[in-house]
């Protein structure tokens, strides 16, 4: 998919002022495609995220969309599982655990942090066809 990235597109979405000066200080001069932008370095997986969303084409949202309901599905019927536990922390942990596929699941930070990378790594894989 050759969807382009520059400065321009990015102003055009209205980031918060934040997020955009961010961008300036670092990929001013960025000129690629999609791929390109989502494996940029300073840019966090959240916004990677937010962009792709606005730019891709809908069948595309709609897919990544699907597989982010089916994992936050996978989460509930964990915590479900889990509900009648004494420890509500274990049932928390099993939750946060399945919802963020994260090893330690006690960092829900962390966690959070890392199915973001996951769904940066999903919708290369979605834009490549794979």
């Amino acid at each position: 998919m050759k969807l382009k990235i520059n400065t321009k597109i990015i102003k055009e979405l209205n980031p918060c002022q934040d997020r955009l000066d961010n961008w300036l200080k670092y990929y001013s001069d960025f000129k690629g495609d999609i791929l390109d932008f989502l494996e940029l370095e300073n840019i966090t997986a959240l916004d990677k995220v937010w962009v792709s969303l606005k730019l891709l084409p809908r069948d595309i949202v709609e897919i990544f969309s699907i597989d982010c309901a089916f994992r936050a599905d996978a989460a509930y019927a964990v915590y479900v599982v889990y509900a009648d536990a004494a420890d509500a922390a274990a049932a928390a942990d099993a939750a946060c655990a399945a919802a963020y596929a994260a090893a330690d699941a006690a960092d829900a930070t962390d966690a959070r942090l890392q199915e973001r990378e996951n769904q940066v790594d999903a919708l290369i894989m979605l834009i490549k066809g794979e």
